[in-house]
């Protein structure tokens, strides 16, 4: 599988002075992996960020980069999060290595693994 399915939990606004960098940071839970939980973080494409996602070995908690080109979606991201609707956003991240995942959706690895964020897509509920 190359192909990781997110619900968004929550988001935050952040900016860390050394090195400057303003992004968002999301907390996600996985729908396709057991138990599984990432952190995201949402950066322009001024950054020095590679766009990739660690994966711990012992346990499926992921953390990754998500580089945005598009200044208009970047700048307007914390508006598209200011209201509450019933139902989280989601994300589909697309990488480049493949994941064993067992019939009951446990993510199966024997080391940590950094893999290349290939794609990525948001669904944002508007209404």
């Amino acid at each position: 599988m190359n192909k990781l399915e997110m619900l968004i939990q929550s988001v935050e606004a952040r900016y860390d002075n050394k090195p400057e960098i303003y992004y968002y940071n999301l907390s996600c839970s996985l729908l396709n992996i057991y138990k599984g939980r990432c952190n995201l973080f949402i950066v322009n494409n001024k950054t020095n960020l590679k766009q990739e996602l660690t994966i711990k070995h012992d346990r499926a908690i992921m953390e990754g980069n998500i580089i945005v080109g598009n200044d208009i979606f970047y700048k307007n991201f914390n508006i598209l999060f200011n209201n509450k609707f019933e139902r989280p956003g989601k994300i589909e991240i697309f990488i480049s290595d493949f994941l064993k995942i067992n019939n009951q959706g446990i993510l199966q690895i024997e080391n940590e693994i950094k893999t290349e964020i290939i794609n990525f897509k948001f669904y944002l509920p508007l209404l």
